[in-house]
């Protein structure tokens, strides 16, 4: 007898306390309770920005004027109008790094083609090129 009132008593306890719950969360998210009322953001200051672009170009315009022009053939790299600047190595493979007098840079590996010839090996500070002259 007695664990039977026992376990009436905590399932009628567990029942209440899961009614109150309810009854709380019901009053604290219904829309016309002072609860959310009082939850409403006051507007201290209002900030506004103002950009002034008098005298300045737009910034969403582009920087380079003109069409696009992609050509269809790359012009060949003359060899005798170039510099050895450097040799960049890695675990597969090896670039030369070229510059002419104008300052352009060119990235060659072996297997690439020069103006009359191709670019033979790659060594630790030099680069060979077989090229052929009528």
């Amino acid at each position: 007898m007695k664990k039977s009132r026992l376990t009436h008593r905590v399932r009628s306890i567990a029942g209440g306390v899961t009614a109150v719950a309810l009854f709380f969360s019901a009053v604290a998210f219904s829309p016309g309770t002072a609860v959310c009322e009082t939850a409403k953001k006051v507007k201290l200051r209002e900030n506004s920005y103002y950009y002034s672009a008098f005298n300045r170009r737009d910034p969403f315009r582009s920087l380079v004027a003109g069409r696009f022009v992609r050509s269809e053939k790359m012009e060949l790299v003359s060899l005798s109008a170039v510099e050895l600047v450097g040799i960049i190595r890695g675990d597969l493979d090896r670039f030369a790094l070229l510059e002419d007098e104008k300052g352009f840079s060119y990235i060659m590996r072996v297997g690439d083609r020069v103006r009359n010839g191709t670019v033979v090996s790659i060594g630790d500070q030099s680069m060979v090129a077989r090229v052929t002259n009528f």
